[in-house]
């Protein structure tokens, strides 16, 4: 949410700090910062609003509020502090709500308004909202939503038929055509505001207006609407219609019914002051007020939780500066949870909002005393061997999905709430087989880039799923550059196998599942586990794994050329290969050597692959020829000849 540090200001009895000194308060008390932005005159936070107080925090209010706690300065005047009366009622204005899925409307009726542009201080808080200005009284409800966090909706009551409004369920197949002009169809599972007296729709209940009653230039009466609706119902109809705003934000994440009073009184008289006009009455629907439910937490379990050593003090100044109306009894703390915090229900609530105003950097760090190990996991230990082994013989891990389409009838679990057309079934052993051909097929044709020159070195542990039970499997995969499976790819199968037979202490070979001839292996992992014993005396931890610098990739293919060349007898390969690296350029992503080194009349040749690639563009043949040539200049002036 973007909150304006002038509209903060304006919410305070005295002068706040600096607004990077109120975004470190936020954020080590609080919410995180997102980011720190000048907007003409005003600073801008962008606060990043937890969803487990965005009932409360989606509004300067709310913000202001903490804000208030944490730095223990008193807001000049909360708006929330006395309940609003809806006076007087309107001899005119009706409401009525058919559905259970609004729990409180309210409407304000307000005559004689002036539309025209908003006033310089509107539409600049607008700007720093991140909005765009339409008119004085729309403006108006919107600067009261991201104020309050009650969102509003003006109605141009002369476009109405009577003055009557109503909520309930849309038909199935009705359309509305809302204030930006797009058209949506309706389920029974949406709610509109419509014309009491016609039916006709006057807005997506919650979401977003129509345009059968926009307010415009010649709007003289209008009708502000102030409601609340069911979160679920809301957030269900805004992903349905895939449509999301402002208001459906803050319906979904539980505005509290009492919010929508109010916001309709704040337009009466935000809207009469500034846009002129008459407060003719307010009409409502029913509505029975919640509770002020009782939060409660002794002293000892506050510090237990937190692991500090406050005393009954310091939790009561931290209710206070919330203005938090409590009672102690002993050392127990009873707070009545004000009507907007719906997030305070059992004590844990409390002591965090304890904690974080306190300040987490009190609470002292205890070093974990080491446990020796008891038990050893049998299936993490022999996994971690495996793949410590495959990754030592140049062998990459993947992990691709456990869901998959239905691949000639063999992947036979099927899902009843499918992610995807495309995922409605759980991989079988042919299913991970055939990821892994997948994965093998895409990573060929980079293979330059790798490690390994000549092939693609893949493996995969995961679980597989038949109609009976799961298990888990071993999956290997190579693959050369050319695309057919050369007789050098089944050796290193052969001989990677022979590595985990050593490890497994069983001949995985007998569970083998794979087509002759393939490059694809794929064996039972838990079977081999079942035969395996593990004596605790033989676990040995694995030794750490070295440091990796991370580099990112390029998005633009890239280009090998190979060089090979004759050196005097006696020249190292280190030497020859030092030359190439040195002379290739910026542009060089890895030298590779080229086959082995073969002497012959007393000299030496040695070849290599060079990979270029550029982060920034596709390379054409002459970048790489002319880098190139420097590569080859700089062998014959070694004196080398080059083949």
């Amino acid at each position: 949410m973007k909150v304006s540090y002038k509209h903060l200001q304006n919410l305070f009895d005295g002068k706040l700090p600096s607004p990077e000194v109120v975004a470190d308060a936020l954020t080590f008390h609080a919410w995180e910062i997102e980011e720190v932005t000048k907007v003409g005159d005003d600073t801008v936070l962008d606060v990043k609003v937890l969803p487990d107080k965005s009932a409360w925090a989606l509004s300067h209010r709310g913000i202001a509020k903490d804000l208030s706690a944490i730095l223990s300065i008193p807001l000049f005047h909360d708006p929330l502090a006395e309940k609003p009366v809806l006076g007087p009622l309107s001899k005119e204005l009706s409401v009525r709500v058919d559905t259970g899925v609004c729990r409180v409307y309210t409407a304000a009726l307000i005559r004689g308004v002036k539309i025209g542009e908003s006033p310089a201080w509107l539409r600049d808080e607008l700007t720093a909202f991140g909005q765009r200005s339409i008119n004085n009284v729309v403006d108006m409800t919107n600067f009261i939503m991201f104020g309050l966090g009650q969102p509003l909706h003006a109605f141009d009551a002369q476009k109405l038929s009577t003055l009557s409004i109503a909520v309930r369920a849309a038909k199935e197949g009705e359309t509305i055509t809302t204030l930006t002009g797009e058209t949506y169809t309706l389920t029974a599972q949406d709610t509109l505001i419509v014309d009491g007296a016609n039916d006709t729709p006057l807005g997506i209940a919650g979401i977003k207006g129509g345009k059968h009653a926009e307010v415009d230039a010649n709007t003289v009466d209008i009708v502000v609407e102030s409601a609340n609706f069911d979160p679920l119902a809301t957030r269900k109809s805004s992903q349905r219609l895939r449509l999301r705003t402002d208001a459906s934000t803050r319906y979904e994440n539980g505005v509290v019914p009492e919010l929508a009073y109010f916001g309709v009184t704040h337009a009466a008289l935000l809207i009469t002051k500034f846009c002129g006009g008459t407060l003719e009455g307010y009409a409502s629907s029913p509505y029975t007020q919640r509770t002020q439910e009782k939060v409660s937490a002794t002293l000892s379990k506050i510090n237990s939780v937190l692991g500090l050593s406050l005393s009954q003090g310091d939790v009561e100044n931290i209710l206070k500066r919330f203005g938090f109306v409590y009672d102690v009894a002993g050392d127990s703390f009873s707070v009545t949870t004000p009507f907007e915090r719906p997030d305070l229900v059992i004590a844990e609530d409390l002591i965090e909002e304890i904690g974080r105003i306190y300040g987490y950097e009190h609470v002292p760090s205890i070093k974990i005393e080491p446990i020796p190990l008891r038990e050893v996991n049998k299936r993490f230990y022999y996994a971690e061997a495996v793949r410590d082994a495959l990754v030592a013989q140049g062998f990459s891990e993947i992990f691709t999905s456990s869901f998959r389409d239905e691949k000639d009838g063999k992947d036979i679990i099927k899902l009843k709430n499918a992610l995807a057309s495309d995922k409605g079934y759980l991989r079988s052993d042919e299913g991970i087989l055939d990821n892994m051909r997948v994965a093998l097929t895409k990573n060929a044709p980079a293979v330059d880039l790798f490690d390994t020159t000549e092939q693609v070195r893949l493996f995969e542990i995961g679980t597989v799923f038949d109609k009976h039970s799961e298990h888990e499997v071993i999956v290997l995969g190579v693959q050369s550059k050319q695309g057919f499976v050369p007789k050098k790819d089944i050796k290193i199968l052969d001989d990677v196998l022979q590595v985990v037979k050593n490890i497994l202490k069983t001949d995985p070979v007998k569970n083998l599942s794979f087509p002759a001839g393939d490059n694809r292996i794929l064996f039972n992992f838990t079977v081999a586990l079942e035969n395996l014993q593990l004596e605790t005396d033989t676990y040995t931890t694995h030794e750490k794994t070295p440091d990796v610098t991370y580099k990112p990739f390029s998005n633009y293919p890239y280009l090998t050329r190979d060089i090979a060349f004759w050196t005097p007898a006696g020249t190292s390969a280190a030497d020859a290969e030092k030359v190439v690296n040195e002379n290739a350029g910026e542009l060089k992503q890895r030298v590779d050597p080229l086959g082995e080194p073969f002497e012959r009349d007393g000299r030496v040749s040695y070849g290599f692959r060079i990979v270029f690639q550029s982060y920034e563009k596709t390379l054409d043949g002459t970048e790489a020829d002319a880098l190139m040539q420097t590569v080859s200049d700089a062998v014959r002036a070694c004196g080398w000849e080059v083949r």
